[in-house]
């Protein structure tokens, strides 16, 4: 049996993660968790992060709304950073996944989605790209049930 670490998962770990996250992890460990890191390395990110048929900033995207919906803040705002960082996610886009995750997940936890957002981009000092972001569309436009028609559902 080999300990060896995947090459493909470990380079896609410090890819995603960043490399003082990664050594971080790596001074940590010890005998008793180096098949845990074997484990994350080989199974996690060579057999995820690897594959090539979803792209990194999607793969960062649908790992914010699932780290949301299961209370993984910790771990979100890792991914957060990471997202904004190292895997391509344009701003609007993670903007659009923290509404859905409020819409699925419940106000409470998109509001703590924004603010760690938030938090985030200000200890990285990254500015809301304005032009990119756009201006949000007028909420008479968007939410119409006031005048919704029956007959149209």
């Amino acid at each position: 049996m080999t300990h060896d670490f995947d090459p493909a998962g470990a380079a896609s770990r410090r890819a995603v993660l960043g490399d003082q996250h990664v050594d971080r992890l790596q001074g940590q460990g010890s005998g008793f968790d180096h098949a845990w890191n074997m484990y994350v390395t080989n199974v996690s990110w060579a057999g995820t992060w690897t594959r090539g048929i979803i792209d990194r900033p999607t793969l960062s995207l649908v790992s914010l709304a699932m780290l949301a919906g299961a209370g993984q803040m910790e771990e979100f705002e890792r991914h957060v950073r990471n997202a904004l960082l190292r895997t391509g996610v344009p701003q609007v886009q993670l903007r659009e996944v923290l509404l859905h995750i409020g819409h699925y997940c419940g106000i409470p936890t998109g509001a703590a989605c924004f603010a760690i957002v938030r938090k985030v981009m200000r200890e990285e000092g990254i500015v809301p790209d304005e032009k990119q972001l756009g201006e949000a569309p007028d909420v008479r436009d968007v939410y119409r049930t006031s005048r919704a028609d029956s007959s149209s559902f």
